[in-house]
Parts: structure tokens; C-alpha cells; sequence
């Protein structure tokens, strides 16, 4: 079957990093500029109609820094960080652009991160964490629960499975409506106009906890959540005065390493790095109308088109 004129093959990369998934394009090795990556991204992440993804990571040029990194939820929506996605982006830039190098400067939303690698795992120096909240007490679905909330880049609340289950004492971690009370949670009074992401937290250990999250964007739980697994292991050091490192257990099965510093008297958080593993799943194309309205697609000038190509991944040794 061939395959209309109008329609654009764009290359992208599908990879994951414990467990949550991405589709990647890299902005700098295709000949179309596309306009509207938020409403590609509902696209190519609908898991029955698209690729299937918890969002869409975009690999731009920076005049300064190895590259800048794009992301989009699920929804089309943007404005957070992503940490898992900049641990897949990452070891994408590592393999593509700088093999045989163990570090990487990058921006993402108008900030700064740093990348380094030991060839198994990626690690990410995150934001420091702010605007932490102790003690809130929303209301919802009828009852009144005690939540954190904290921005590491992106807004989490955060709530420990022993204040959930005091309200509802029918649940366990394992069992509950995630959807029903973080989608409560996400969308409640306190937290608007931007909405948060919320983390169910059971701690295990003194270095080790347990995190199920319902992330805004994907408006379900994902696997895992890098800048919500900095959020978890953050307010449980405040709360219950852990040391770091912090083993995170997510739902994927898979373990995040959270390390910090902090404060024992103001209980600041900060020299934050997220350490975890990624994998690559496949390559392919995706047809893009480039008449559409919607997604503004356009060819670029011919001598630059020229010079852009698709191409292979090949992991680095």
C-alpha cells in the first residue's frame, strides 16, 4: 500500500525507564518542522489510535548546552518536568551524539540539569525541591486526609498510606482506586488552577519506600514517576527523618535511586540526582498529515532537508 504524498514520515525512538514510556523525536535529524508537538503528542501517545506512551519526549538543538529537551504529556500538556524522560533523552544523546562520553548539560523548561552515566544506569542532578507543604488536610470523596505537597520540578502531593488508610481503613496499597482518589486529589480546590500529580506513599525501610502515583497529563497511574519518586523520597526524609540514599520501589517493579542532602534544621532538600536504568524498545516512523491545521507541519527549505536524515540507533559499547 503506498502511502499519500501529504502524508510525512517522521522518525522517533519508543524507550522507558522504569517503566515509564516515551516516544522521542529528535527534532534535529528530521526534515519537517512541526508546530504543534502538544496536540502530536495526543496523538502518538493514544495507546489504541498512536504509538502508545505516558509522553513524548522532543531532542532540540541548543546554541550552548548538548541539547535542550521538550516534553509533552499524554494529553498534549506541558509545563513540568519529567525525570525518567530526561534519564531516556539522555542515554538517547549519549548514544547518538556523544559516545564514549559520561556527562551531559541540557535545558529543559528554562532550567539547567546534568546528566552522567555509568553505562548501566543514568543519573539526573534535579532541581531542588520547593514550596513544601506539611500538613495539609484537603477533603475528598466525603473525608478529610493529611497530604504534603512539594515541587521538584514538577507539582506532587504526597500522601503516606498510614493517614489514607486511617480514613479509609478498607484499603491497602495494593488495593485501592488510585484513579478515583488521585484523581480527586489531583484535581481539588487547593492545587488550581495547574492541577498536581499525587503519590501514594508506604515507607519500608529507613532507606527504602514504596510509591504508586497518579500522574496529571496521563490522568492515570503510570508505572513510575522520576520527578514524583524525588517528590516521595523528599518528604519522607522530612517527615520521618530518613537518610539518603533512598531506595524508590515503583509500580513497575523496578527500583529508582533518589539521593539528596538535607538540612536537619530547616529540612531543605537539595544536591538531588534521580538514578535509574532506560531501555530502548524499537524504532519507526510516524505518518504525519503535513496539511494538517492541527499538528502545523511543514517541509523545511530544500538545502536543509538535504542535509537531514533518518537513521538507525545503534546502543554505544
Amino acid at each position: 500500500m503506498s502511502v499519500p504524498n501529504k502524508i510525512l514520515h517522521v522518525p522517533f525512538i519508543k524507550m522507558s525507564a522504569a517503566g515509564n514510556d516515551f516516544v522521542l523525536i529528535d527534532e534535529t535529524r528530521h526534515a519537517v518542522k512541526i508546530a504543534g508537538y502538544g496536540n502530536l503528542a495526543k496523538k502518538v501517545c493514544d495507546r489504541h489510535y498512536g504509538i502508545g506512551a505516558d509522553g513524548l519526549l522532543i531532542y532540540k538543538h541548543h546554541a550552548i548546552l548538548h541539547f535542550e529537551m521538550d516534553y509533552y504529556n499524554a494529553d498534549g500538556s506541558t509545563g513540568g518536568m519529567c525525570g525518567n524522560g530526561a534519564r531516556c533523552i539522555s542515554a538517547y544523546h549519549f548514544d547518538v551524539y556523544g559516545k564514549g562520553t559520561k556527562s551531559v548539560d541540557f535545558i529543559a523548561f528554562g532550567h539547567q540539569y546534568s546528566a552522567s552515566t555509568d553505562g548501566d544506569t543514568i543519573s539526573i542532578r534535579m532541581k531542588d525541591p520547593t514550596h513544601l507543604l506539611r500538613n495539609l488536610s484537603i477533603n475528598i470523596v466525603g473525608d478529610t486526609i493529611n497530604c504534603y505537597f512539594i515541587d521538584t520540578g514538577s507539582p506532587h502531593v504526597i500522601v503516606f498510606m498510614d493517614d489514607l488508610e486511617q480514613t479509609f481503613p478498607e484499603i491497602t496499597f495494593d488495593n485501592f482506586d488510585i484513579k478515583h482518589i488521585g484523581g480527586s486529589i489531583r484535581r481539588h480546590e487547593a492545587f488550581k488552577p495547574m492541577g498536581t500529580n499525587v503519590n501514594f506513599v508506604k515507607p519500608l525501610s529507613d532507606t527504602a519506600i514504596r510509591v504508586r502515583t497518579y500522574e496529571r497529563g496521563v490522568e492515570g497511574e503510570t508505572l513510575a514517576c522520576g520527578t514524583g519518586a524525588v517528590a516521595s523520597a523528599a518528604v519522607t526524609a522530612v517527615r520521618f527523618n530518613n537518610r539518603p540514599p533512598v531506595s524508590v520501589h515503583t509500580r513497575s517493579g523496578e527500583v529508582l535511586t533518589v539521593d539528596f542532602s538535607i538540612d536537619v534544621t530547616d529540612k531543605n532538600i537539595y544536591d538531588v540526582t534521580l538514578t535509574g536504568t532506560w531501555l530502548y524498545h524499537y524504532t519507526g516512523s510516524v505518518f504525519i498529515d503535513k496539511n494538517s491545521a492541527i499538528t502545523g507541519v511543514m517541509h523545511l527549505p530544500e538545502n536543509i532537508a538535504k542535509g537531514i536524515h533518518s537513521f538507525t540507533l545503534q546502543k554505544g559499547e
